[in-house]
């Protein structure tokens, strides 16, 4: 990509997506790449799509979550 096109994707990236980080357990990451890759979507493709669907209520997610979540003051302070 030259640098005219990469100062165009920056700007557009910039005007109009917002970013977040998703953390997941080690290994998992690649397990949901593999089973977004499986229906046809990059993995940011099928986040955000379950996302919309579980707010649009298309879909119902479990209320107990699936990874227990460890205790507060048990991680790095960074990911507290």
């Amino acid at each position: 990509m030259n640098n005219g096109s990469q100062k165009a994707k920056d700007k557009y990236l910039k005007e109009k997506v917002d970013t977040f980080v998703l953390r997941v357990p080690k290994g998992e990451k690649e397990k949901i790449q593999e089973y977004a890759k499986k229906e046809g979507k990059s993995l940011n493709a099928y986040i955000v799509d379950l996302i919309q669907r579980d707010m649009n209520g298309e879909i119902k997610i479990e209320e107990k979550p699936a990874v227990q979540t460890p205790r507060r003051g048990s991680l790095p302070s960074f990911l507290d």
